[in-house]
Formats: structure tokens, C-alpha cells, sequence
């Protein structure tokens, strides 16, 4: 018990620009992967503050939702968005497996890595926009929904970084999932069913295509991973976590324009 309350700061230390006061980092903190979802849930919380506050702001909704997209990356330092850009890059390459590994240490970004980033970031704009800017009875429930997919993003890009075959034996992603207990397993799965048991009672059918959505994209990549590099890596996960709420985000933003529920 003393050791899952300690890895709550341990996780906001590692996984999030929060600081955290009085706190001195011990080897054995940077196993608190099961805590990631709280960054979500941060993430999640002041996203849905600023919805309501910028809804009594004369602001269109396009400034809005732009202002909402950075909290991802005021929270999290955007490390899961370098993440990102990296697996694009390696990917992009074409090249054997071993040097696309070599590529995701390359400190360097590429231009496929920019253009993805680019496109990704638009797809993201353009569904938020869509999201803060249905009708008021209808919105609650569907920026709710918003913001619990950073929170079940996250808690998937932990269980798929601890069941999922590895491209190294060492790196950071290894070390933090080498000593996972079952209570570890089991406080993550709490964190995610009941943020998906939340969000299914405010709205069962758009939570079911963001269920839905989560599914699809972690087969791709499980598939991906295992094709371009032979397994999972730090990046990678950055790339789940990254790629997946926006895909998430997308499937919401459409569910919501065409399901009237």
C-alpha cells in the first residue's frame, strides 16, 4: 500500500510537467506506470474547466478549441507527441528494422514527422470544434466523453507497453513495466473501468464507438509495431497514446454530428 501511494507523485513526476514538492525520486519510482491514467484525468479535468469557462467568453469556437488543445502539452511537456513524431519517422523511412529502431533515438525530426504532426493536429482542431459546438443540451455529456478518452488512452498505452512484446530488452519502456505486480494490473483496471463506466452512463452509445474506436486503433498497432520494429518501444507508446486520442476524438466527433442520442 505504501508503495502504490508513493508512485502517485511518482507518476505525476515522470509523466507530467507537475511539480511536486518534497518529493526525492527513488529508482524503484520509475515502475508507477499504472498511475499514468491520472495524467489523463488531469488533462481531462482542466479541459472540461475551460470549456465552461470559455463559453461565457465572447471567443469563437474555433479559438476555443485551439486553446483547449494545448493543455495536452502544458500538462505532459508534449513527450508523448515526441513520441509520436519519432515512430513517424522511423516508419516513414522504409529502412530495415534495425536502423528504423536507430531512428527513434535520433534526437533529429524529419519531414514526415512534421507533416503528420501537421494533419493530426488539424483532424484534432477540427474535432473539437465540432464538439464544443453542438447544442447546449447535447454538449455536456459529448465534452465529458472528450475528455475521459485522455484518461482511457492512457490507461491502454500502459496495459499495451505491459503485455505487449518488446523491440529491446533494455530502454526505459522496459524498466518501467519489468516489475509489474498483479496489484499494479489491477489498480490500472480500476482506473479504466470506472472512467469507462462513467462515461457509458452519460452516453452508452458514443462511449461505445470510442470503445470501439480504442479497439480498432490498438490492433493497428499491435500490428505496426510488430511489423516496423519488431515490438514496443518508449516511442511507440508515446505514438499509442498520441495518435489514439485523436483518432478517438474523431470517431466521437462524428458519432455526435450523425447519432442523435
Amino acid at each position: 500500500m505504501i508503495r502504490i501511494l508513493r508512485c502517485i507523485p511518482a507518476a505525476f513526476s515522470m509523466y507530467s510537467r507537475i511539480p511536486m514538492p518534497g518529493f526525492k525520486a527513488k529508482d524503484e519510482d520509475t515502475q508507477c506506470i499504472m498511475f499514468l491514467p491520472l495524467i489523463g484525468a488531469l488533462i481531462g479535468a482542466i479541459m472540461f474547466a475551460l470549456v465552461r469557462i470559455l463559453t461565457i467568453l465572447p471567443a469563437p469556437v474555433s479559438v476555443r478549441a485551439m486553446i483547449i488543445m494545448i493543455v495536452p502539452l502544458i500538462v505532459t511537456g508534449g513527450f508523448h507527441v515526441d513520441g509520436f513524431m519519432d515512430t513517424v519517422d522511423a516508419k516513414s523511412s522504409h529502412r530495415s528494422m534495425d536502423e528504423k529502431l536507430a531512428i527513434l533515438k535520433d534526437p533529429h525530426i524529419g519531414a514526415f514527422s512534421v507533416i503528420r504532426l501537421v494533419t493530426a493536429g488539424i483532424i484534432a482542431l477540427c474535432s473539437l470544434v465540432v464538439i464544443i459546438n453542438l447544442d447546449s443540451r447535447a454538449s455536456r455529456p459529448v465534452y465529458v466523453l472528450a475528455c475521459g478518452i485522455f484518461v482511457i488512452a492512457r490507461a491502454l498505452a500502459a496495459l499495451t507497453s505491459i503485455y505487449m512484446k518488446k523491440a529491446k530488452g533494455d530502454g526505459m519502456l522496459v524498466t518501467e513495466t519489468m516489475n509489474i505486480r498483479n496489484a499494479d494490473i489491477v489498480v490500472l483496471m480500476i482506473q479504466l473501468i470506472a472512467v469507462t463506466a462513467l462515461m457509458a452512463y452519460l452516453n452508452p452509445v458514443h462511449t461505445g464507438m470510442i470503445v470501439l474506436a480504442f479497439t480498432v486503433f490498438t490492433l493497428f498497432y499491435r500490428h505496426m509495431t510488430a511489423k516496423e520494429f519488431g515490438g514496443i518501444t518508449g516511442d511507440t507508446a508515446g505514438y499509442y497514446v498520441t495518435a489514439g486520442e485523436i483518432f478517438a476524438l474523431a470517431v466521437l466527433a462524428v458519432s455526435a454530428l450523425y447519432i442523435n442520442v
